[in-house]
């Protein structure tokens, strides 16, 4: 059988189904020693297919299918034309790259054959098949065309351009007369059929994201979508057939799959060029600056300080790290210039070189962090430097680095959006027919949170049917056929977008190597691969990720800066001159009412924060690697707390652990220890000693690691006359401790952040939390700080016309600060209204601002209805004012309004009613205000009482602040929810007995809610919980 060399897969975007690693398996099955790959208009699925067909043992070939700007003989509105072409070497790759980015870079379009040509060398090109240009003139009656057409190819492609047979049953009398006119032109024929799908029952399929693509119904798609019939795998027998009608083109087939010799050049690292001065190299350069920084920092280079300096340049320059360490350094440079505030994260606070550059702020001598954590030179792939920036901020520093290095070398990482439950019932539903707002609603009967990776992809997404529950409620075939194919479609890619952070900066041109395209959304350029891929070639990776607590903390310091300058010579050094010892802070953070602040104001790491007894942005830190999955699961967390407040002595396997576990009260809470103890005690090299924290994080129990054991046992006993079973007990407490442990560098980065964020709160509780609210909130709703605005003593106020911004602001009317919601919370609330609004205050009336606004009257009407326009008179008179002076369609744009009555104002209920419909919450009043009189009479109890009472029955009231439903290992669903009230917050558990039984309503409307059952302590994290026995809207 003949080589497959015009197959596509699901990377072939709504219009192929499988995987490159199905394709490549069925390959290998069938005894095929090669596969090509020639996905449209798309290389995305190229480094998949190569780890693949690796896998497989086959020989893959590269090759891309590309739509052609057809002739003016082709009819309009048919099918576009197609060309496939295949790399025959490292040349060949690069033209694929260069002209499916041209395709992909202005909007998907079609290519010129003048374009092609220019970009040529190295392929392969076939014409022919369904969509192939002689072929479509065929179809049309025009044979002399067709032939014409042929011999201009070949023309333009001599020695490269093949005629591809497909032997598809529907096209055996057309190739006929395709292959009598590539006779006349001595156009070499090539068998090729197509591939889109595996087997015949997998058409169906093809053919609805196809509809999907074209966003039409099934029943409506053709050829010119994409669609292709007798389009599978084909078996032997099918290729035998057409290989005995045109042997030639089989022996063809053999022909170009053996020319096409190209491979992925996997295993380089590829550093950017970056320029410098006087012929200086990246190391030279990256030495000065780094003693330049140290003397900055540390005033005397000690000789202990230049020893870990020199350690690090010299593992850096042997790598060939330097460039990443210099470009991180002069972007991070010019944030530091422009005001724009950052912070590093992840294991990058191990290095102090990047300390020295400014690029990280935790000190790794202070807090023994070791370099081998960022950067062992025993590991194959160079490590992320991460740095969080200002989210308001973050797209200035992603220009600057397009400015400095070139667009020709500079792209954003592409991530891959993959069909998800919600998104393929929806489009599957659209596609068989259901009207948009029929399958909008199907869809979000679904539960949106879902993993949909490389490895769910179309095989359901997850070991549970997620559509069980409804395909049990709709029966019916169609209802049937939705949730079949939506199945199939989970995990599948749907379309690319730009990764959250991700940027690239390439050796040389990026589409020498990788192909682009331009986002649909801010329009940057991005590459067609995602991390993965881009690992594999080698590019090096920076990421930038935008974080909303950096942009409140931004927010507060401008602040500070507008009122202080005479302090602060910079908004950012208010936040560099934060001390790290403050009693406000520490309070803060000790009692844990630090709502809002960075990474600390959930409820289990407030919990922590208080159990700790917080006051130091050390103890942040520990908090911070106490609190997750692993400590809490292995009662890691308590028995720290216990031996932190003096409950339990602390003891020690070795005298020799104390050194290295003392802070943490005997307990391996940081992946740094696991370091330490390999190499201070058994002398493990500290290269060794990060591959084996690696393996024990991802529970190798290989060769490796018994080595490494080996070793440890041997040289415990050498250094520190352990004996064998000790050193094996202290290998097992570091391995049960090691995939729980949390970097100790990645914690002190955050606890910084975390610190300054509290201090923020601390000092300034009006305009944090005025940040907080003008950037959307984040752990909790928004409702959550306005009722933490209302608790530290600023009542938050609806927009208003004469003193609102476009976001949340404080204001100081008459010394006390007035927190006032942004006019951009106002529902229907156009921007030229808004902008007017603010050029043309203060207004003095509601004819005033009428005729000097000139807003829409459903505007008007909701700014008055939400509160926008009080003191100007009450809502009933002002509504009463505009209704008689609303103009018709067609009559100039002046109201005639009537002076104001002096009518009654609206009740609270009637006020937060209409704040809750136009603004999204109610700001006049907490919920639970409106139902006062039945909460004493009920004698519902307060969450804060609530934790107090352990195995008690209570009855709770309170706003569901968010919710989630799962299902258990029996299949019953159940449900978490939190609820919210005037004190704080608690976690409530609606187990399946009670689930069922719980109005929908509960989990859809704002409207309060009382809870009746059991106060329950989680067995797991240790966290009280209320184990509901019945929930019910209040007020009925």
């Amino acid at each position: 059988m003949p080589p497959l060399i015009c197959v596509h897969s699901y990377y072939s975007l709504l219009e192929g189904v499988h995987s490159p690693a199905d394709l490549a398996t069925r390959a290998a099955a069938q005894g095929l020693p090669v596969l090509a790959l020639t996905d449209h208009n798309m290389l995305t699925g190229s480094v998949e297919f190569a780890l693949a067909c690796r896998k497989a043992a086959i020989r893959p070939i590269f090759g891309l299918e590309v739509d052609v700007q057809p002739p003016s003989e082709v009819q309009p509105n048919g099918p576009l034309p197609r060309l496939t072409l295949l790399a025959e070497n490292e040349e060949g790759w690069s033209n694929l790259c260069r002209l499916s980015s041209l395709v992909n870079v202005d909007a998907e379009r079609p290519l010129t054959t003048n374009e092609i040509s220019l970009h040529c060398a190295g392929l392969l090109l076939l014409t022919g098949g369904s969509r192939g240009i002689a072929n479509l003139l065929l179809r049309q009656g025009q044979p002399g065309f067709a032939r014409q057409m042929l011999a201009e190819l070949l023309k333009l492609f001599p020695d490269r351009l093949f005629g591809r047979l497909t032997g598809s049953s529907p096209l055996l009398a057309e190739e006929e007369l395709f292959a009598d006119l590539a006779g006349q032109v001595n156009l070499p024929l090539v068998q090729a059929p197509e591939v889109f799908y595996l087997a015949k029952e997998d058409e169906n399929l093809h053919r609805t994201v196809c509809a999907i693509r074209a966003n039409l119904p099934v029943q409506k798609i053709a050829a010119s979508h994409g669609y292709t019939q007798f389009a599978t795998f084909p078996q032997s027998v099918s290729s035998e057939n057409l290989a005995a009608r045109y042997p030639q083109a089989a022996q063809n087939a053999d022909m170009v799959a053996s020319r096409c010799t190209f491979e992925m050049p996997f295993g380089i690292v590829r550093f950017p060029k970056i320029p410098l001065p006087n012929g200086q190299t990246p190391s030279q350069a990256l030495r000065e600056k780094a003693y330049r920084g140290a003397r900055t920092l540390y005033k005397t280079i000690t000789p202990a300080l230049e020893e870990r300096l020199e350690h690090e340049l010299t593992t850096i320059a042997g790598l060939g790290y330097d460039p990443i360490f210099l470009i991180m350094e002069e972007l991070l440079a010019y944030a530091r210039k422009q005001g724009i505030l950052f912070s590093s994260r992840g294991s990058a606070a191990s290095s102090l070189v990047a300390h020295c550059l400014g690029i990280t702020s935790p000190d790794p001598l202070r807090l023994s962090l070791y370099f081998e954590r960022f950067l062992n030179p025993a590991r194959s792939s160079p490590p992320d430097i991460d740095t969080d920036i200002d989210s308001r901020r973050r797209d200035e520093i992603i220009q600057h680095c397009f400015e400095t290095y070139g667009d020709e070398q500079v792209a954003m990482v592409a991530t891959i959006n993959r069909f998800r439950p919600r998104s393929a019932a929806g489009d599957v539903a659209k596609a068989l027919g259901f009207s948009p707002a029929e399958s909008r609603k199907l869809s979000h009967e679904l539960p949106n949170a879902f993993f949909a990776g490389r490895g769910l992809a179309g095989s359901g997404g997850s070991e549970k049917d997620i559509f069980a529950d409804l395909a049990h409620r709709y029966s019916d075939a169609v209802h049937q056929e939705v949730f079949a194919q939506s199945r199939r479609l989970l995990g599948i890619p749907r379309h690319l977008s730009v990764h959250p952070g991700g940027l690239v900066i390439s050796p040389g041109k990026m589409t020498d190597l990788v192909p682009v395209m331009r986002s649909g959304g801010k329009g940057v350029l991005i590459s067609q691969f995602d991390l993965e891929s881009l690992a594999y070639l080698g590019l090096v990776k920076i990421d930038l990720l935008g974080i909303r607590g950096l942009t409140v903390m931004a927010d507060v310091a401008v602040a500070i800066h507008s009122w202080s300058k005479a302090d602060y010579a910079r908004p950012t050094q208010v936040l560099e001159k934060i001390p790290l010892e403050d009693k406000p802070t520490s309070e803060i953070v000790s009692t844990g009412k630090t709502i809002g602040c960075f990474q600390i104001e959930s409820p289990g790491m407030r919990s922590t924060l208080q159990l700790i007894h917080a006051v130091t942005p050390d103890d942040v830190m520990a908090a911070l690697a106490l609190y997750r999955p692993g400590p809490l699961r292995g009662g890691l967390r308590d028995a720290f707390i216990r031996r932190h407040n003096k409950e339990e002595p602390v003891s020690q396997l070795h005298p020799s652990l104390t050194a290295v576990l003392d802070d943490t009260y005997g307990v391996i809470l940081y992946q740094e220890q696991v370091l330490r103890i390999a190499h201070e005690i058994a002398g493990l090299s500290l290269a060794e000693s990060d591959l084996l924290r690696r393996a024990m994080s991802h529970f190798d129990p290989g060769k490796l690691m018994q080595n490494l054991k080996e070793k440890f046992v041997r040289g415990a006993g050498e250094r520190q006359q352990i004996a064998s079973d000790l050193a094996e007990k202290i290998w097992d407490m570091m391995a049960a401790f090691a995939g729980y442990g949390f970097p100790k560098a990645h914690a002190a980065s955050y606890a910084q952040v975390a610190w300054n964020s509290a201090w923020c709160k601390a000092h300034y509780p009006a305009e944090f939390l005025s940040a907080v609210l003008a950037n959307w909130g984040g752990y909790y709703s928004q409702r959550v700080y306005l009722m933490e605005a209302r608790r530290v003593g600023f009542p938050p106020r609806p927009p208003h016309i004469n003193f609102s911004g476009r976001e949340c602001a404080v204001l100081y009317p008459g010394g006390s600060a007035i927190l006032y919601l942004g006019l951009d919370q106002v529902r229907d609330l156009t921007n030229r209204t808004l902008q007017r609004i603010i050029q043309q205050r203060p207004f003095h009336s509601l004819e005033e601002f009428l005729l000097r606004v000139d807003p829409r009257p459903a505007e008007a009407q909701n700014l008055i209805r939400c509160g926008a326009l009080v003191g100007l008179g009450t809502i009933p008179s002002l509504l009463q004012q505009l209704g008689r002076g609303t103009r018709k369609p067609g009559q100039p744009s002046l109201f005639e309004v009537e002076p104001a009555m002096d009518e009654p104002d609206w009740t609270l209920v009637e006020r937060v009613a209409a704040q809750q419909e136009i603004l999204g919450i109610g700001v006049d009043a907490h919920p639970l205000d409106l139902y006062a009189e039945q909460l004493r009479r009920i004698q519902a109890i307060s969450t804060v009482e609530a934790l107090g009472t352990s195995g008690k029955k209570v009855t709770v009231a309170g706003v569901r602040q968010s919710h989630r439903r799962s299902k258990t290992s029996s299949g019953e669903w159940m449900a978490f929810l939190t609820l919210e009230d005037f004190d704080g917050m608690l976690d409530v558990v609606l187990f399946p007995t009670v689930f069922r039984f719980t109005r929908k309503e509960i989990f859809t409307e704002n409207r309060p809610i009382l809870v009746e059952g059991v106060m329950e302590t989680n067995s797991e994290r240790e966290d009280p919980f209320l184990r509901a026995e019945r929930v019910h809207l209040l007020g009925e």
